[in-house]
């Protein structure tokens, strides 16, 4: 186990759960000591494929913590059966941007369920969501600034082998789509979220660069030939 994925699979009580919280960007800070340096095309979509999963493992977080969350919140409350608990779990992320949809389906089932104050129980789903989420977007927060930080570095580079007059043109071209996205990923990390890059890097018009001009020959030059 990664020690950033370990950050994690610590999340698995309240108290854990609070730690994270105190340091949200623990897990970043220990993902960007694991990434290797991408100096390859494939280099550079392994690592993407990495960084994808590091967002993927925090909604896989986010999940757990929920459970956790609505484990505590509605102990004395058995209107929402565990079935329920784990649907809303599973699908927290979904209630991101529609926490009042949440809020609606927790009263109802409550009512369902036979509790005598729905909206309290509902007010708390919606608490513990919010708490959630919270910590959720916290902690991506972090990798996401690392995903932007990576691909505004590498823009250079790509930028300099796509225009590079020794290399074939269908390499060329290949690199002048990784510093196409690499520039889109920089202002917008979620992009990555849209495929793996192969499929990013295929979407995009073919196109070749054009190569910096060659360096003219000077007479200090040609006296060095001599």
């Amino acid at each position: 186990m990664s020690a950033a994925q370990h950050v994690l699979d610590q999340v698995y009580s309240l108290a854990r759960i609070e730690v994270l919280e105190a340091e949200p960007g623990a897990y970043a800070e220990r993902l960007a000591a694991e990434i290797a340096p991408a100096a390859t095309l494939p280099e550079l979509e392994a690592r993407d494929a990495m960084l994808i999963g590091a967002l993927g493992q925090i909604d896989a977080m986010s999940v757990r913590a929920m459970k956790i969350r609505l484990e505590h919140a509605l102990a004395a409350a058995p209107s929402i059966a565990a079935p329920t608990r784990n649907v809303f779990a599973h699908t927290i992320v979904s209630y991101r941007d529609r926490l009042s949809l949440l809020e609606d389906r927790a009263r109802d089932v409550a009512a369902r369920g036979g509790a005598a104050d729905p909206d309290g129980i509902a007010a708390d789903v919606v608490a513990a969501a919010r708490s959630v989420l919270a910590l959720r977007d916290a902690v991506r927060d972090g990798v996401l600034a690392l995903i932007r930080d990576l691909a505004h570095a590498a823009v250079a580079d790509a930028d300099r082998r796509a225009r590079d007059r020794n290399l074939d043109e269908p390499v060329r071209r290949r690199w002048s789509a990784a510093r196409r996205d690499l520039e889109v990923v920089a202002a917008d990390p979620e992009h990555v979220l849209a495929a793996a890059m192969p499929a990013r890097l295929s979407a995009l018009p073919d196109q070749l660069d054009e190569p910096d001009p060659e360096r003219e020959v000077t007479f200090a030059d040609m006296l060095e030939l001599d």
